[in-house]
C-alpha cells in the first residue's frame, strides 16, 4: 500500500514537473513598474512633474522571465545632482541595466520612455494640512467639534510655478469606527508630488473629541429684529422661539440664551408678501441645532408716534 502511494505521489510530481517545463517553454508577455526616486540638490528645483514609476512590458519565455519576476523589486534612482539645465534623459537602456534583462527577452514597450527633465527657481511657503480622516462614533456617542490637527501647516519647498497651484495638501484617508473615546492618530500627508517637492514635516497628528451624546432644548429665547428705521417698531409674534440642540454632554453643558441670538432682518420683511418670516439663528461654530419652534413668525409694523 505505501509503495503504491509513493509512486503515486512521484508520478504527480514528475507530471507537475513536465507541465512546469512544457509551460515555461512558451513566450509571454508581463509588465513590470519600477518606482522612481528623484536625488536633487539642496538648491535644485524641478519645474514640471515626473512619474512615480516607470512602467516596462516585456516578452520572453518563460524560463527566462521566471527569474526576472523573482528578483527584489528595483529602483530606479535618478541623480540630478550635477544637472545644471533642462535635459532630456532616456529610460529604456538605465531600466535594462537595473532589471538585467537578458537579450533573449524583448522589451515591447516602455512609458515613459523620456523624461523631460526642467528645472525653476526654489522657494517654500507655508500650506494648511487637510484631514482625511473620518471618525464614526460608537451608538450612542457623538464626535465634538472639528479635528485639531498637529500641526495644522506644513513647509512645503519646490519651482516656483509647482507652489503658486498648492493651496493644501491632505492627509492620507482613513476611516476609524465605533469609537467611544477622545482619539488621536498620526497619519502620513499624501504627496503625490513627492518626485518635485520637499514636504515637511511628512506626518501629522489628528485628535477628535468624542463625547456622549445628548439633547438640550433653550425655552423662551428672545427673537430680534435688526435694521429697524427709526420712526418704526416691530412686533415679533410669537416674540420668543424655542430651540434643540444635539451634541456632546460637556458641550451642551456651557450652552446658554447669551451664546445664541435669533433674529429677523427688518429688510426681509419689508421684501415679504406672506405675512410670515422666517429668522436667522447665530450661534457658536460646530453646534448642531436639530429643531426650532415656531419656524415662522408673524410681524406688525408701527409707527412711532
Amino acid at each position: 500500500m505505501k509503495r503504491r502511494i509513493t509512486i503515486l505521489i512521484t508520478s504527480f510530481i514528475f507530471s507537475v514537473l513536465i507541465w512546469l517545463y512544457i509551460n515555461l517553454l512558451q513566450s509571454y508577455v508581463v509588465d513590470i513598474s519600477v518606482p522612481l526616486n528623484v536625488k536633487l540638490s539642496m538648491k535644485q528645483a524641478l519645474g514640471s512633474e515626473l512619474p512615480a514609476s516607470i512602467d516596462i512590458t516585456v516578452k520572453g519565455k518563460g524560463w527566462d522571465l521566471i527569474s526576472l519576476r523573482l528578483s527584489k523589486n528595483p529602483t530606479y534612482y535618478l541623480d540630478l545632482t550635477n544637472y545644471k539645465r533642462d535635459a532630456k534623459i532616456s529610460t529604456l537602456q538605465e531600466i535594462r541595466n537595473l532589471l538585467n534583462i537578458p537579450n533573449t527577452i524583448s522589451v515591447i514597450n516602455i512609458y515613459p520612455d523620456t523624461l523631460e527633465i526642467t528645472f525653476d527657481n526654489l522657494t517654500e511657503k507655508k500650506i494648511k494640512v487637510k484631514n482625511n480622516i473620518t471618525v464614526i462614533p460608537k451608538e450612542g456617542y457623538v464626535l465634538v467639534g472639528n479635528p485639531e490637527i498637529t500641526p495644522d501647516s506644513l513647509k512645503i519647498s519646490g519651482a516656483t510655478s509647482v507652489l503658486s497651484k498648492i493651496k493644501f495638501l491632505p492627509t492620507e484617508y482613513a476611516i476609524l469606527n465605533n469609537i467611544n473615546t477622545d482619539i488621536t492618530k498620526t497619519v502620513k500627508i499624501k504627496d503625490t508630488l513627492s518626485n518635485i517637492i520637499k514636504v515637511e514635516p511628512k506626518q501629522v497628528k489628528v485628535s477628535f473629541k468624542i463625547e456622549l451624546a445628548a439633547e438640550k432644548e433653550l425655552n423662551d429665547v428672545n427673537v430680534l429684529v435688526k435694521g429697524v428705521p427709526d420712526d418704526k417698531e416691530v412686533v415679533i409674534i410669537p416674540s420668543k422661539v424655542k430651540l434643540t440642540f444635539r451634541g456632546g454632554v460637556e458641550q451642551l453643558s456651557n450652552i446658554s440664551d447669551e451664546k445664541i441670538v435669533v433674529q429677523v432682518d427688518f429688510k426681509s420683511i419689508e421684501k415679504d408678501s406672506t405675512g410670515f418670516v422666517t429668522p436667522n439663528i447665530e450661534m457658536p461654530e460646530n453646534l448642531n441645532l436639530i429643531n426650532y419652534e415656531p419656524n415662522q413668525f408673524q410681524y406688525i409694523i408701527k409707527k412711532k408716534k
